[in-house]
């Protein structure tokens, strides 16, 4: 090859402008969508190409995020500071603490669940791919329960309802995280709570 041909290669060409903003680029710390339930949209998928999307969340002390899996998304979850604690593979599978600078791979169609079982709130970021899980997050805020009825048939999230009760009896957790629930530990009979109210909901909506 030339010489000339080598610089040629290796020589940036002026191209139109780029065509987005600085607001569009640059998520400065408390910036990005809010929503309903602390989770902060940073970038959507659409941004990304498609590819994932990437929120910043606060869970709060005695809080869980229910025992579920993705059957199309991988997510990674990165903790800022605090500390989580972590069960992927349900009550036979993995226990193990995340604390602050640790990132963990949930893999898809793998059941996790993860709680504060701290007294201070936990900050964390999570990357999940492809849109699923983000038109989810979407259809939370307009309405928990029916987000729930509908994320197996359309975002291919399993929600393992009887699952709860044993954490909660199992590990110092009270509340749901995302759904805003209040203090759930002296329900008698949490699954059939849980089912008792969301086959109400659907009967009358």
């Amino acid at each position: 090859m030339a010489v000339a041909n080598i610089q040629d290669h290796f020589t940036f060409k002026s191209k139109p402008p780029v065509r987005v903003t600085v607001e569009e680029l640059l998520k400065k710390p408390g910036e990005g969508e809010q929503t309903t339930f602390g989770m902060v949209i940073k970038a959507r998928t659409r941004d990304l190409g498609g590819d994932f999307s990437v929120m910043e969340g606060v869970m709060q002390p005695q809080e869980l995020i229910a025992p579920h899996l993705h059957r199309f998304e991988d997510q990674l979850l990165y903790v800022i500071s605090g500390e989580l604690e972590f069960e992927l593979g349900g009550q036979e599978g993995l226990r193990f603490t995340a604390p602050a600078g640790s990132y963990v791979r949930k893999p898809r169609g793998i059941l996790h669940a993860y709680w504060n079982a701290t007294n201070e709130p936990c900050r964390y970021i999570e990357l999940s791919g492809r849109s699923g899980f983000e038109s989810f997050v979407d259809a939370v805020q307009e309405n928990p329960l029916a987000s729930l009825l509908k994320a197996k048939a359309d975002w291919g999230i399993v929600f393992a309802i009887n699952e709860i009760s044993r954490l909660m009896k199992t590990y110092p957790v009270t509340r749901l995280a995302m759904l805003n629930t209040p203090d759930l530990s002296r329900v008698p009979d949490l699954t059939a709570a849980l089912v008792s109210r969301l086959k109400t909901f659907k009967r009358n909506s």
